[in-house]
């Protein structure tokens, strides 16, 4: 239906009783709406910045802290190594002078070596055999397979190689060898001196940095395994590194801080890490997400305490006023229905709601002017229903007038959305149409052969089956006139021509003179 027509679909609305209440004006509505929306976003925004800062500020605080413990842990770590590395120097020259008489368990009683870290310290000449221990009597066993041993034959450079962690052969714990090789003076290889830690030593430092109770501490080698891992009271060692997050990010940065989402053990972390200097280890600091986010959450409770508060007070001040104005609207709309309730039937059908004879005229002058501002094409049309009057008859009229809503609804299905075409009902079984803009009169053929299809589908009219069609009538201006009045008389003209040539069907009107 067009614009000069009221959709039925809105009378509900339109005939609202002062009984009820409430009418809801939607642009006023989307403009509260938009109004609350904006409030509470800028409510929220505010909310949630503010916690976002907070704990951002914990997460630096916690990586500032972290940082400095990970240089502490970094600097104790190294000293051991440098001891380890010192004491490793101090047998091997010893050895090397000639001094095969080595005693390194009565130096270790004496105190020449005063390190209590080092539970083994041991000579290995170039066959993998102990010839000198802190162990006596010196242990028969053979280190030629160790990868220690088999590092340092083939190493040429004069550094402390520190393995991955292994079952002693001698103490029968676990523990991690460090070792120098021994070079000759003719530069061959001479054996090694080997040095054993327990990997708990290396994270011991975790008694001197509170981490929490899911805290961190780690020591890694830089070829992806762990040396010392402490989380809490539990020390591992031997594992995989490569997949954590830490490990990945030290390949191109040595240092740094990171939040770590539960690569180890599920718990989410704040990471300090750092990279030893002059040994391929990583000393890595953590701290649970949790513990450092404690202190905040009380205040973030708090904040979302009063945003949901103001928000709750802000939403029931729009719904009040929300209310109150659609109850205001109700009145004045109530007020205005002597005047919409009398236009809408003084310019429609009362059964179908379409446009009477009044508006339809109203709208075809319209159409027929446009027509003729733009040079376009404008189709008018007659319809009438072929057997009606049998369903109307057999049936009565409450099936009868259900047919004729039906059909009306067909009818405005198959305008065209994008014209201003009208349908109308003149009365009975009567109905008239307006296609306007049509490019061509196969344009306005294509329209009405869509209708026929339509009123052709049978209707259900409560169970009852009923099967009509229709003889359509049409006149196109200016092929077949001028003036409103000469074509809905040759429009009506053409109709009986049509239903006289066997119903279902449409014709033009024509010039005598011209066949159809």
């Amino acid at each position: 239906m067009n614009s000069y027509s009221l959709d039925v679909t809105e009378l509900p609305l339109c005939q609202m009783s002062l009984g009820q209440r409430y009418s809801f004006d939607k642009p006023l509505c989307v403009l509260i709406l938009l109004a609350y929306v904006i409030v509470m976003t800028g409510l929220w925004l505010t909310v949630v910045q503010r916690i976002t800062a907070e704990r951002g500020q914990a997460v630096a605080a916690a990586m500032q802290a972290n940082s400095s413990l990970a240089i502490a842990f970094q600097e104790q770590v190294s000293r051991t190594l440098l001891a380890a590395e010192q004491v490793a120097a101090f047998v091997r020259k010893q050895y090397l002078e000639g001094d095969r008489r080595l005693d390194l368990g009565d130096w270790l009683d004496q105190g020449v070596i005063r390190s209590h870290m080092f539970t083994i310290i041991s000579v290995v000449n170039e066959r993998g055999k102990i010839v000198n221990s802190t162990q006596n009597p010196l242990p028969a066993v053979n280190y030629s397979d160790r990868d220690f041993f088999i590092a340092q034959r083939a190493n040429t450079r004069d550094t402390l190689y520190i393995s991955q962690p292994v079952l002693g052969r001698v103490s029968g714990q676990w523990r991690i060898p460090m070792s120098l090789r021994i070079t000759r003076p003719d530069g061959s290889f001479g054996g090694v001196v080997v040095i054993a830690i327990g990997p708990a030593y290396l994270t011991d430092f975790y008694r001197q940095a509170d981490l929490g109770a899911e805290g961190l501490l780690e020591v890694t080698g830089l070829d992806g395994v762990t040396r010392s891992r402490k989380i809490s009271r539990e020390i591992s060692f031997g594992g995989p590194a490569r997949e954590s997050s830490w490990f990945v990010r030290g390949a191109t940065h040595p240092s740094g801080n990171l939040i770590d989402f539960g690569d180890v053990d599920g718990v989410k972390r704040i990471i300090s890490y750092r990279t030893l200097s002059d040994y391929p280890l990583m000393a890595v600091v953590g701290t649970a997400y949790d513990d450092v986010m404690a202190p905040v959450r009380p205040r973030e409770i708090s904040y979302l305490t009063m945003a949901a508060g103001a928000s709750a007070v802000l939403l029931l001040f729009t719904v009040w006023l929300t209310l109150g104005l659609a109850r205001q609207r109700a009145v004045t709309e109530a007020l205005q229905m002597s005047e919409a309730r009398l236009a809408h039937a003084a310019l429609h059908d009362p059964l179908t709601g379409l446009p009477n004879r009044i508006l339809f005229l109203e709208c075809a002058e319209r159409a027929l002017e446009t027509a003729r501002r733009h040079q376009t094409l404008a189709g008018f049309l007659y319809l009438d229903l072929d057997g009606f009057k049998e369903v109307n008859d057999y049936h009565g009229h409450v099936i009868g007038d259900l047919l004729l809503q039906q059909v009306a609804q067909r009818l405005e299905q198959h305008v065209r959305a994008s014209s201003e075409d009208t349908v109308a009902r003149f009365g009975g079984d009567e109905f008239t149409m307006i296609l306007t803009a049509l490019p061509t009169r196969e344009n306005g053929e294509a329209v009405i052969r869509k209708i026929l299809e339509a009123l052709s589908v049978p209707f259900d009219l409560n169970g009852i089956e009923a099967r009509i069609s229709a003889s359509i009538g049409a006149a196109l201006y200016p092929l077949h006139g001028q003036d409103l009045q000469t074509l809905l008389g040759r429009a009506d003209a053409a109709m009986y021509i049509a239903k006289n040539a066997g119903k279902n069907r449409f014709r033009w009107w024509r010039d005598e003179s011209r066949p159809l």
